[in-house]
């Protein structure tokens, strides 16, 4: 005689609905408890732990996830500093630091730094200037970039730099990153200072420094950042991202949006039109000319140059 089928809900009693308050974000288990849930319901299937306190419906996946999910236990003298306030910032940072399992938490001296599971404490000056950006608590844009000098290698940092002082909302100038590097005695200064060399103003992605970082270690002169090209007339022609004026080479690097629609297709090829109507050779770069294929954009450029 067969047995006879029972579904879950037949012998487990449905669980009690988050109230709305707490529904869809990550909350701690005083607020749970306050809003009349047991210690047996917070240790439903349906909630993750990713701290010590913290209770979610959602297991985060993502840096910013990571730290919105500390929000609930984090005390009013912690901050997020290092490479969690440069994620939170937009910094472009490597793969591997956005894969990260931990966040950094930090708390200005005497205090002391936190200790939980996938929490890095570290205890800072009491002067780090602190920042509020949408409901976190970060260490300062240079003064993260500063951080940084820690864990980056030297283009990395260089790159961090450029978006400090990218052409569209800069979080930072060249002159304050010059005036922190002055500092002496803290970890990572050195770094920041040889990075600093090469950082640039007004770029608009880390593809393009990436390029001109590529060009000038090829042996070639520095291209200029954003400059506006005029045609005879005076009227306004473009902005390339990287030109060498005097030979009137424009270097463009086209990343994937650049390919996403027809309208920006057609923008592209009109820009280019221009630039060469206005008597300027223009180079497109895509991706794969910045890796192992970098040694022929050099050459590509070098061409260009002497021809110019």
């Amino acid at each position: 005689m067969p047995l006879p089928k029972f579904h879950e809900d037949d012998v487990m009693p449905p669980r009690r609905a988050l109230p709305p308050e707490l529904a869809g974000r990550p909350f701690s288990v005083g607020e749970a408890m306050a809003a009349g849930l047991g210690r047996k319901r917070l240790r439903g299937h349906d909630l993750t732990a990713p701290f010590y306190g913290v209770r979610s419906s959602q297991t985060p996946r993502s840096a910013r996830a990571l730290c919105e999910a500390y929000l609930p236990r984090m005390h009013a003298d912690q901050y997020f500093s290092h490479v969690s306030a440069a994620l939170l910032y937009g910094i472009p940072l490597p793969r591997i630091c956005e894969q990260r399992a931990s966040i950094d938490v930090s708390v200005s001296a005497p205090a002391h730094p936190p200790r939980a599971r996938g929490v890095i404490g570290h205890r800072l000056a009491s002067d780090t200037p602190v920042r509020l950006l949408r409901d976190y608590r970060l260490a300062a844009p240079v003064e993260t970039w500063l951080q940084l000098g820690t864990v980056l290698q030297l283009v990395d940092m260089i790159i961090a730099g450029d978006f400090l002082v990218r052409r569209k909302r800069p979080l930072a100038t060249i002159d304050e990153l010059r005036a922190a590097t002055r500092a002496g005695g803290r970890p990572g200064i050195q770094v920041a200072r040889r990075a600093l060399r090469d950082v640039r103003q007004g770029t608009d992605s880390p593809m393009e420094t990436i390029t001109r970082l590529i060009l000038v270690r090829g042996g070639l002169p520095e291209p200029i950042v954003g400059y506006a090209v005029h045609d005879g007339a005076g009227d306004f022609v473009a902005t390339p991202d990287l030109s060498y004026v005097a030979q009137k080479v424009a270097i463009e690097y086209q990343g994937t949006v650049h390919w996403s629609s027809p309208g920006i297709i057609r923008e592209d090829i009109a820009r280019r039109e221009a630039l060469e109507r206005a008597g300027w050779q223009v180079i497109l770069v895509v991706a794969e000319d910045l890796g192992v294929r970098s040694p022929l954009l050099v050459r590509r450029v070098r061409v260009a140059l002497a021809r110019g």
